[in-house]
Order: C-alpha cells, then sequence, then structure tokens
C-alpha cells in the first residue's frame, strides 16, 4: 500500500545577519533569481539554522544526507511569516545554503535576501534587532522510519519517546520530497531549549498524533488529504 507523505514545519534558529565572507559575492547570486539587476543596498542578506541531524522534542531527526537533499532544494525557497501560506506574500527568497558542522551536530543554513523596501522595513529592523529570532522550515517527506525495528512507524507498535531495552524510540525521517518555504516564527528553537510551556499546550500531543496516522494507514483504501503536522 501507497502511504501519503508527511508535510512537516521545524524550528530552527536565525544565527548571522550578515552574508558569510568567502562564500562570493551575494549580489551576484541574489540576481540569479532577481528579474533585474539588484545594488547591494537594495536588500539585507539573513543566515538562517533551519534544521539539523540531532533528535529533536517530537523525537525526531534527520539522516545527513536528508539534510543534503534539503540544503540543495533550499536555494529558491520563499521566506515567509508565520508559514502563512494562504494569507500573505514571501518577504524573501534563499539564494544559497551550505551544511554546517559542529562536531556531531550537522545542521542547513542558508541564506536569505529580503528587498529593503518600505513594506519590509519593519520586518528587516525587528530581524537585525533581536526581536524576530526563531525560524521554521516546512517540508515533505516520505517515510518516518521507526529506530527501533526500521519499519514505517506508522505500521509498527513502537511508541517514539518510550524506551525499549537500552533505546529511546524516535523516528528518521527519509526521504524528503520537497522544501516547501521557511519562515519567522515568534517562538521555536533546536537543541536543547525547544519549547515554552505555552507553545507546548497548543501542539497536538504525540501519541495523539501518532495514533491519528496508524487509524488512517489502517483504513481502506480512499482518496484522502496529505497528513498535515504542525512543528509549532
Amino acid at each position: 500500500m501507497d502511504l501519503d507523505p508527511f508535510v512537516f514545519r521545524r524550528e530552527g534558529a536565525l544565527v548571522a545577519v550578515r552574508a558569510r565572507t568567502g562564500d562570493g559575492d551575494p549580489a551576484v547570486e541574489v540576481n540569479r533569481f532577481a528579474l533585474r539587476p539588484l545594488e547591494p543596498q537594495e536588500f539585507a542578506v539573513f543566515t538562517l539554522d533551519l534544521c539539523h541531524n540531532q533528535i529533536d522534542r517530537h523525537h525526531s531527526r534527520f539522516p545527513d544526507d536528508e539534510l543534503e537533499k534539503i540544503s540543495a532544494m533550499a536555494p529558491g525557497r520563499p521566506l515567509m511569516e508565520r508559514h502563512d501560506l494562504r494569507g500573505s506574500l514571501p518577504r524573501g527568497t534563499f539564494f544559497r545554503s551550505q551544511l554546517h558542522r559542529d562536531g556531531n551536530r550537522v545542521s542547513v543554513r542558508p541564506d536569505v535576501y529580503v528587498l529593503r523596501t518600505q513594506d519590509n522595513a519593519d520586518f528587516i529592523l525587528n530581524i537585525e534587532g533581536g526581536v524576530y529570532r526563531e525560524t521554521s522550515i516546512g517540508f515533505s517527506f516520505e517515510m518516518p522510519e521507526c529506530s527501533i525495528c526500521g519499519k514505517d512507524l506508522r505500521t509498527c507498535d513502537h511508541v517514539p519517546g518510550k524506551t525499549y531495552g537500552d533505546h529511546q524510540c524516535h523516528y528518521i525521517m527519509r526521504n524528503v520530497l520537497e522544501v516547501i518555504e521557511g519562515s519567522v516564527v515568534s517562538s521555536g528553537s533546536q537543541g536543547t531549549g525547544f519549547v515554552a510551556a505555552e507553545r507546548a499546550e497548543r501542539a497536538l500531543p504525540l501519541d495523539q498524533a501518532l495514533k491519528l496516522a496508524r487509524d488512517a494507514y489502517h483504513e481502506p483504501i480512499e482518496l484522502r488529504p496529505r497528513y498535515w503536522w504542525s512543528r509549532e
């Protein structure tokens, strides 16, 4: 049986507010996406940390090869506000990306350009002033692989977060299909300080989300929309 892909949002963090040096002229790379040549003073460049290979608060992780795919897919994708794909237009465009390695931690770090227009003035000021600091990536992937048995998590009996023997179960996100967008969000981080209590109360508990996915898998075959899991 073919399974519908998952569509996820995953939080990251803004890690810099200037273009990296030694990576080529940002204006040249930005202008690959512009319909007319832009001068450097017409746009601001930011560097975002979108996702990494560590186990997150949802008991999931990316393998390194999937991060390479995400980094390759990021250029040309939009920077949004709050994953609002229906109510607003992009604020910026990712124009290059690379993997950042810090010991065993590997993360995807794309650069984004934002035009210095009147409409974007407050948006840029809030990023430069440290008010808008958190980011999130919207993406789809095909298979949540159970770390215990290697099967599709929707078909096995293991529960992410529970311990089996000496191993705490998590799932590995296999076969990323698309990077949909990156967003600036009000709260969200990776690593140790994941979620404030207020955000956690709004999130669907993992056991309920997993039950919904498994129930859907065992339903009779029918046409139905893809799963949407929010990372906020």
